[in-house]
């Protein structure tokens, strides 16, 4: 063998052998702990692409399910349920077990309880704590349902839900909030416009409401200084006031309870 094939011969071999590689020079497949990261960190507009880039990379991944419920969640968070219900569907569809298929029908309560629809939303918190038993969330369940009854008129069956939200998880956030309907005293809707963690924030959107003709108050709930306006005997007065208040500043707007 000449001089200049066995140069050729050694830098062929040189190339096969660095293309290959041990399995610990290739990089490392990082899009379901990025996703992970990103879903537990609050970060729902980085979460949502990065679920999908894991299943569209690995479409026979048993996580998949799990991906999709990840980015109905994500979807609620940002206040966008239909968005999530295509999603929350696949899960139910494909649930491993009974209890993430309890977690999807609460996922689906959610949003249809954002979308406007109370029977529909009462109908699957009821159906995730039957499939779930004791392995669901009951004090987002139970706080939804309470909140469902309240909507369709039923005060006194909504604060028995909230009381039995209280009794059945007394640490969670949503103890909170049925501790807020139950001490309240006021059978009523009111407008949420902002809840703010930092006082002077609360206070500078209660100005900036009244400076635009609307009473404001700021309530205490858990961590957060809500800001709240206006007094409506029904859910549908209140939404109905909701939009118009979106319109004339802007802001996002939230019926409560």
């Amino acid at each position: 063998m000449t001089l200049a094939r066995l140069s050729v011969a050694l830098l062929t071999a040189l190339a096969v052998a660095g293309c290959s590689g041990t399995p610990d020079d290739q990089p490392k497949d990082t899009s379901w702990s990025d996703a992970e990261a990103a879903y537990l960190s609050g970060e729902w507009s980085s979460a949502i692409p990065a679920y999908d880039r894991f299943i569209n990379s690995h479409p026979d991944d048993p996580r998949i399910v799990t991906a999709k419920l990840r980015i109905a969640r994500a979807w609620l968070a940002q206040n966008r349920p239909a968005s999530a219900l295509p999603f929350i569907d696949h899960a139910i569809a494909n649930a491993p077990d009974r209890p993430f298929k309890a977690d999807a029908h609460a996922a689906r309560g959610l949003a249809q309880h954002m979308l406007g629809a109370p029977a529909k939303a009462e109908a699957e918190f009821l159906e995730a704590i039957r499939v779930g038993e004791d392995r669901v969330r009951k004090d987002e369940c139970l706080y939804y349902l309470g909140v469902c009854k309240i909507r369709a008129g039923d005060w006194e069956e909504g604060l028995a839900y909230m009381g039995s939200v209280i009794k059945e998880a007394p640490d969670s956030p949503y103890s909170v909030k049925a501790r807020s309907i139950r001490s309240s005293g006021v059978r009523a809707f009111a407008i949420q416009v902002g809840a703010f963690g930092e006082p002077a924030g609360a206070r500078r959107r209660a100005d900036d409401l009244r400076a635009k003709g609307y009473d404001s108050e700021i309530v205490p709930e858990g961590t957060l200084n809500c800001v709240r306006t206006g007094r409506y005997a029904t859910w549908g007065e209140a939404t109905e006031a909701a939009r118009a208040l979106e319109t004339v500043t802007g802001y996002e707007a939230v019926v409560v309870p």
